[in-house]
C-alpha cells in the first residue's frame, strides 16, 4: 500500500510538471512566431542570437531553485523546520546576488555580449537592446525559477503548474498584442512579460 502511494505521489508530481513545461514550450514557439511575423528576418536571428544568454539565466534560476528545494524538502522531512526555512532564504538570498550581477552585465556590457554572441551591424543593435532589457529582468526570472521550485517542493505542484502555465498564456498574449495591435516593432518586448506574471499564484502559498 504504502509503494502504491509513492507512486501515485509520484505520476501526480510529474504530471503536474510535464503540464507546466508543456506550456512553456507553448509560449516559446509563440514567442519565436511572433518575432518571425512582426519583425521579420533580422528580428529572428536577434532573437536567436540572444536565446544562449537566456539559457543560461534560466538554468541558473533552476539551480538555485532545484537544488535549494531538495535540500528544503529532506529537512522538512527530517522536521528541522528551521533549518529548512534558512534554506529558502539563503536560497533566494544567492538569487538576489547572481541577479544583480545579470542586471549590471546587461546594463553596461549588452552590446559586447551581443558582438560575442555573432551579431553584426543592424542585427548587433537589435540583439544589445534585448539582451539589455532581458538581463535588466535577470530578477523577475530569477525569483519566478526559485519560487516555482520551492512551492513544488513545499506540497503544492498544482499551485506550481498553474503559475508556469499562467505565466506562458500571459506572455503569449502579451507578446501578440505588442509586437502586431501596438507596432512596438522590438524585440526587447517579448519573453520579458513571462516572469512578472508567473511569480503570482506561488507568492499566494504562504511559507511556515
Amino acid at each position: 500500500m504504502r509503494h502504491a502511494g509513492c507512486l501515485k505521489e509520484f505520476i501526480r508530481y510529474a504530471v503536474l510538471n510535464m503540464l507546466g513545461m508543456t506550456a512553456l514550450s507553448c509560449y516559446i514557439l509563440a514567442d519565436t512566431f511572433f518575432v518571425a511575423g512582426g519583425l521579420g528576418a533580422d528580428g529572428l536571428t536577434a532573437l536567436n542570437l540572444a536565446i544562449p544568454i537566456y539559457s543560461f539565466i534560466h538554468g541558473s534560476g533552476l539551480m538555485l531553485g532545484m537544488g535549494g528545494a531538495t535540500r528544503y524538502s529532506i529537512l522538512k522531512s527530517q522536521g528541522k523546520t528551521k533549518e529548512g526555512d534558512l534554506v529558502f532564504t539563503r536560497t533566494m538570498f544567492m538569487g538576489v546576488i547572481l541577479a544583480v550581477m545579470f542586471q549590471g552585465a546587461g546594463l553596461f556590457g549588452a552590446q559586447e555580449i551581443a558582438g560575442l554572441m555573432g551579431a553584426e551591424g543592424v542585427i548587433h543593435e537589435m540583439c544589445g537592446m534585448y539582451l539589455k532589457v532581458l538581463m535588466l529582468f535577470t530578477p523577475a526570472f530569477l525569483i519566478n525559477e526559485i519560487l516555482i521550485c520551492f512551492v513544488r517542493n513545499d506540497g503544492a505542484p498544482q499551485l506550481s503548474m498553474a503559475a508556469m502555465v499562467g505565466g506562458s498564456f500571459s506572455n503569449i498574449i502579451m507578446d501578440y498584442i505588442l509586437i502586431f495591435p501596438l507596432d512596438m516593432g522590438s524585440v526587447r518586448h517579448p519573453t520579458l512579460w513571462e516572469p512578472p506574471c508567473s511569480p503570482g499564484p506561488p507568492v499566494n502559498k504562504p511559507y511556515p
